[in-house]
């Protein structure tokens, strides 16, 4: 039993070691670079489809290395029906004066996506592109997209004739074969009168244009006529109250003076003398307060 756990022992010692070195000795059967220069920002659009060999046991971790001011913005894998499905990928890590990020594969066709920035002097743009040879590729390719408003556009190695697609020109290059560790360098020079950009950030447009009439929009043209009767409406009813307060006011005051004068007249109507002695006497007095005779009203 001993004998038999020590034969299996070492039997997976010597199998992980070849496995792992398997795994670091891919060869790609295709790598296809795409550059866009000033697609939809003012730098370069690195695109890198690569397919992995049919005989690849899954899944298979792979690690790429991108330059140090490169900014990585997609990783993904090919499904069956050709879509792109975001993978699972650690990093970017910095390595030396490179960037290194790892990526775990479960099909055999996968991208990756970064921007690089271009050297812009005036109207001469310049760019230089390097693959570093992580992999064996069997069938490498690159392929440039002209951007708008160019001229005098040339690289070095020059790539083959121009191509349109879709109203858009590309230059490419035929497949060579890299070894592991064999380097592709591309250098671009081409001059730009404009920094229009092929492919320009949409904001959010609507569907037709706005104006007064359009649903959901509130206009001051359409909402003056009711402010100005809202406000009228408001000044007649306060007129309306302000005129019944001083009217209530008014008349208190009417009857205050009413109430008062009446006691005057009487006062000064009922106001009798004494006939005997002719002193004067009070409204309610009947006999006079100083020789006693009989005060005569004129009631009486």
């Amino acid at each position: 039993m001993r004998k038999w756990f020590l034969i299996l022992t070492m039997g997976m010692l010597l199998i992980f070691p070849s496995l792992t070195s398997a795994q670091s000795n891919v060869t790609l059967t295709g790598m296809n670079i795409q550059l866009w220069p000033e697609y939809d920002q003012p730098s370069m659009l690195v695109l890198a489809d690569f397919e992995l060999p049919a005989t690849t046991l899954f899944p298979v971790k792979m690690t790429f290395h991108i330059p140090q001011d490169a900014n990585l913005v997609a990783v993904a894998t090919y499904s069956a029906d050709g879509s792109l499905v975001n993978a699972v990928y650690e990093g970017p890590t910095k390595k030396d004066s490179l960037q290194a990020f790892t990526v775990n594969l479960n099909n055999p066709k996968a991208r990756f996506e970064y921007y690089l920035p271009i050297t812009i002097k005036v109207h001469e743009r310049t760019f230089s592109y390097l693959w570093n040879g992580d992999y064996a590729v069997d069938a490498f390719g690159i392929r440039v997209l002209e951007p708008l408003d160019t001229s005098a556009l040339s690289t070095t190695p020059k790539l083959g004739p121009a191509v349109v697609e879709s109203g858009l020109t590309y230059y490419e290059s035929g497949a060579v074969k890299l070894k592991s560790g064999e380097q592709f360098k591309l250098d671009l020079k081409y001059t730009k009168t404009t920094d229009t950009l092929v492919s320009p950030p949409q904001g959010v447009q609507p569907a037709a244009p706005v104006d007064e009439n359009t649903p959901g929009r509130v206009s001051l043209n359409n909402s003056l006529p009711y402010i100005i009767g809202g406000i009228g409406i408001v000044m007649i009813v306060g007129g309306l109250i302000y005129y019944w307060l001083a009217g209530r006011s008014s008349t208190k005051k009417t009857r205050r003076r009413a109430h008062h004068t009446p006691q005057e007249n009487e006062e000064g109507d009922e106001e009798s003398y004494c006939p005997q002695c002719g002193t004067r006497a009070k409204s309610n007095d009947r006999f006079c307060r100083v020789c006693g005779a009989r005060i005569r009203h004129q009631e009486e």
